[in-house]
């Protein structure tokens, strides 16, 4: 299962916690790189906050990777469940379909 997860700056934390939170991110990143569930990454250019792709087994062990990000108290997160394209628009292909045969139907 595949995870976009947005998260944007909602308070600025005390400057003297600012260097061991980053400390903190570089460490929470290496980790779920190395283990691969971290499939991209990134910051937002012009504002505090960033994103990436998280590939979990369940929505459970998102929320257990989610739960030590070190900015958390200090951020809004958005969390979108991510499906294939391709998937998708068969799917949206074949919904369509069926509802143009039922509409020519009386």
């Amino acid at each position: 299962m595949q995870f976009l997860v947005v998260t944007k700056q909602s308070s600025a934390p005390p400057p003297e916690m600012t260097l061991p939170l980053l400390q903190a991110m570089e460490a929470w990143l290496a980790e779920h790189r190395s283990s691969g569930k971290m499939k991209s990454v990134w910051a937002f250019a012009g504002t505090v906050g960033g994103g990436g792709v998280l590939d979990v087994d369940s929505h459970e062990e998102l929320d257990e990777i989610m739960l030590g990000f070190p900015f958390a108290p200090f951020s809004t997160t958005e969390v979108l469940a991510l499906s294939d394209i391709d998937r998708n628009l068969q799917g949206s292909k074949a919904v369509f379909q069926r509802i143009i045969e039922t509409m020519g139907k009386p």
